[in-house]
């Protein structure tokens, strides 16, 4: 029992006495709670599910749009939106033990959040120093925005910074003007604006490359950052060493290739991008239309006949109210914990199921190395306990 549990027994145990009943004994409340765990558990896998969200095993990390994956960069899923984002794109050190929820489940989980960079919702999200949100990707492309601190990428600080003639400028894709913070094309002349997620989500060409500058002070490493609006984007992929060199006419270019080829080929990538275009910004109004959705948190159902079954043997005067009251409140209790079981060795079970539905296969040899050393281990413990009974019969005989 918690102090809740405490709490919650001594107002329901006052309103019992006030209506002349007996009061309920705590060993009498941890007998319940840990059966309505045990039946939650057994009711979640006669459900055929086992309260871990469905992971996307082709999902993508929604800051750097990347799949791929490495032993010390893995993609996280949050536990309860079912955010997928790497280690160092949302400023995750160390894989944590137990349940993971990103930011804004884990300080706003009831109440949806703006950016204050962008107009889109959804995505991950960092709180600013001044007690805003904004788009971790939104962070990292407006220049005048950074964080606070560079390992774990929170709080997002120096917005105030950012100039009011970037806050004026609209949006070509979303066609919102004075919503959020606009970055421009970095072709030279154009100076077509966008918002850093829509340009995400129409898929426009944007680059971050580390470059090193080789100074009288020594050598220092940077980022270069690269984006450009649908008119002006390598086709390619390459974007050159400069703004200047990224247009249809350079970039399609193939060496060896007829010039009516390379502009047929110039066309059609364009008008693909322009339909693109098209299916993003009808996309994007439908999104701002429509109410945001929460994630919903996964709490098993308990049959009526299993608490009839259980609540038969209980000593408690009217036992069928007061059971009713304890599984709403066990179920508010599991809602406010994210769905996550009250009881210790379930929390175990819970971690372990979602881990095998997280790790790839080829986790498989190190499962092999750790039930070898598990081995070990057991073998170890079985010799020193020979060692000590010996001890204890020579003694004896002493």
């Amino acid at each position: 029992m918690d102090e809740e549990d405490y709490a919650w027994l001594e107002i329901v145990n006052e309103r019992r006495r006030s209506a002349g009943l007996r009061a309920v004994k705590q060993e009498v409340f941890e007998m319940l709670m840990d059966r309505l765990e045990k039946e939650g558990h057994a009711a979640s896998q006669r459900a055929g599910r086992h309260d871990v969200p469905s992971i996307d095993e082709d999902a993508v990390c929604c800051i750097c749009d990347d799949g791929e994956c490495q032993n010390s960069n893995v993609i996280l899923f949050c536990d309860l939106c079912d955010l997928a984002v790497h280690q160092e794109c949302y400023g995750v050190p160390y894989i944590p033990e137990g349940q993971w929820l990103c930011r804004r489940c884990l300080q706003s989980p009831s109440r949806a959040v703006d950016c204050v960079l962008c107009p889109n919702k959804g995505g991950a999200f960092k709180q600013t120093d001044d007690g805003r949100w904004a788009h971790v990707v939104c962070a990292l492309w407006v220049p005048e925005v950074g964080f606070a601190n560079t390992v774990f990428l929170e709080p997002i600080d120096s917005v105030a910074s950012i100039p009011a003639a970037r806050w004026k400028l609209g949006c070509y894709i979303c066609k919102q003007r004075g919503a959020g913070a606009c970055i421009q094309c970095h072709r030279g002349n154009c100076y077509t604006a966008f918002h850093v997620t829509c340009a995400q989500q129409a898929g426009l060409y944007m680059k971050m490359e580390p470059v090193t500058k080789d100074t009288p002070n020594g050598t220092h490493f940077t980022v270069r950052k690269t984006a450009f609006c649908d008119a002006h984007m390598p086709v390619d992929g390459d974007g050159g060493d400069s703004g200047d060199s990224a247009t249809p006419s350079t970039t399609t270019a193939v060496a060896g290739a007829p010039a009516g080829e390379r502009k047929a080929a110039s066309d059609e990538k364009v008008k693909t991008i322009r339909q693109n275009m098209r299916k993003v910004r009808k996309l994007l109004a439908e999104r701002r239309n429509s109410e945001p959705s929460q994630p919903m948190v996964s709490v098993p159902d308990i049959p009526p006949e299993v608490l009839a079954t259980f609540a038969s043997r209980l000593q408690v005067q009217k036992k069928g109210v007061f059971i009713k009251r304890l599984q709403s409140y066990w179920t508010l209790k599991r809602q406010s914990r994210n769905g996550v079981p009250l009881l210790r060795r379930l929390q175990s079970t819970h971690q372990q199921r979602k881990e095998q539905v997280t790790l790839p296969v080829e986790n498989d040899k190190r499962a092999n190395i750790l039930l070898e050393q598990l081995r070990y281990w057991q073998r170890l413990r079985q010799n020193l306990e020979k060692a000590r009974l010996l001890v204890e019969l020579r003694y004896g005989r002493a």
